[in-house]
């Protein structure tokens, strides 16, 4: 991914690429009637570290129903907490507790300069959980997130009662034919778009497959990932050279090794987009050979395929992912 100049729109990466799905419209206003109807108490709050702060969410029903899961949420590379601001009101409105957490480097949370290696990752998400009293709890991971879940359940295995990883870690990038440590940087590497205004930045995104379901909540959604400077200009919250650490930590991650550990449940949930470009060809040739291979080696796990669906599944179709979710965990409780 090339510089983009300050005065054309950023390009980014496949968490806005796609086609529109028809009728997606839906996903959301269900979505939103469940926070309409729900019962539960939405409250931010901070966490220390390891003398870093932390910034955490929770959904809390006002009235648990015995036997539900708590779960955590983690988002992906670049994002924020607030990519579950769909899925977790209607996890909620059904009895879930759920947290969601700015992870290093992300949001709201404290950015050091070094730390975004898997070890350090799982170890600040955990310290929160645990200031957070939670002691067993399901993990749904999205892209990068669930590489981090996956990491996180084979460090504390005796407090993951389930794995949910959402259109992430689905194969070792380094076991991959063909593809190099530089190959990969280059194709994950993040846009520069610091400098670029806050329309142009937000007028790209809504050309894209979630412009026909645009509305202020979405919008807010994408605001929370930048930093708003005073000349009405954005820039990434996750530093550059962050970003390109955590791309690393994802080549030498041992993906296959991680899966053989893993004692809970595991479902996977795979974004399939309507249309596959040239471009993505290769990639998606490979992650379903991963899946095949998983699929062999490990039978019990459960893959969940959403067609007509973009990476960024928790937006687009949140109703949807609650659901499967929901299904995912109470299986495992039953």
């Amino acid at each position: 991914m090339h510089d983009a100049p300050r005065t054309q729109a950023p390009r980014m990466r496949s968490c806005w690429s796609g086609t529109k799905r028809p009728g997606l419209e839906a996903e959301q206003t269900r979505a939103k009637e469940n926070v309409m109807s729900l019962s539960f108490q939405r409250t931010d709050t901070f966490v220390e570290s390891q003398g870093l702060r932390f910034h955490a969410r929770r959904w809390t029903p006002t009235s648990a129903k015995e036997g539900k899961e708590a779960l955590l949420l983690l988002h992906g590379l670049a994002s924020s907490l607030h990519i579950w601001d769909f899925v977790a009101p209607v996890l909620a409105s059904h009895g879930y507790s759920v947290i969601a957490l700015d992870q290093r480097g992300h949001g709201q949370s404290a950015q050091p300069e070094t730390g975004y290696d898997f070890a350090t990752i799982v170890a600040d998400d955990a310290a929160i959980v645990h200031q957070l009293g939670l002691t067993r709890y399901a993990i749904i991971g999205h892209s990068w997130g669930a590489s981090v879940a996956l990491e996180y359940a084979t460090t504390f295995p005796a407090e993951v009662s389930a794995l949910v990883l959402v259109d992430g870690a689905t194969g070792q990038l380094s076991a991959r034919p063909h593809w190099t440590r530089e190959l990969v940087r280059e194709r994950l590497a993040p846009p520069r778009f610091a400098g670029t205004k806050r329309s142009t930045f937000l007028e790209y995104i809504k050309q894209g497959p979630l412009g026909n379901q645009w509305s202020p909540q979405l919008e807010e959604i994408f605001l929370h990932i930048v930093e708003l400077r005073p000349d009405d200009t954005v820039a990434p919250r996750l530093a550059f050279e962050h970003h390109l650490q955590i791309i690393g930590a994802m080549w030498d991650q041992p993906t296959q090794a991680l899966y053989q550990r893993v004692s809970c449940p595991i479902t996977l949930v795979v974004a399939e987009p309507a249309t596959i470009s040239e471009e993505q060809a290769d990639y998606f040739t490979q992650r379903n050979a991963d899946l095949a291979t998983l699929a062999q080696l490990y039978p019990k796990i459960m893959i969940r395929r959403m067609q007509e669906t973009i990476h960024d599944i928790p937006l687009q179709r949140p109703q949807a992912l609650a659901q499967l979710i929901m299904r995912a965990v109470s299986h495992n409780a039953g």
